[in-house]
């Protein structure tokens, strides 16, 4: 596997615990997109903008950087 493949899978499994079980719906809500638009950015993370990294990262009382650079756990883990 590629740097970049272990990038987009650390990216992808980092936005499935920021979601916590929402829908895309309402991830899309929360960053003002359409539902389709969130569906697509969840597949492919890095078209997520800063700025939706960082409201993401707000909602979630998670770092831009743990968010980017690191694995995040669920509390307990």
């Amino acid at each position: 596997m590629t740097e970049a493949q272990k990038g987009h899978n650390r990216l992808i499994h980092n936005l499935k615990l920021i979601e916590s079980g929402r829908t895309c719906r309402e991830m899309a809500a929360l960053l003002n997109v359409s539902a389709p638009t969130y569906c697509k950015k969840r597949k492919n993370p890095e078209l997520l903008t800063y700025l939706e990294i960082k409201v993401l990262c707000r909602n979630a009382k998670v770092s831009v950087a743990d968010f980017t650079g690191g694995e995040l756990r669920l509390r307990g883990e």
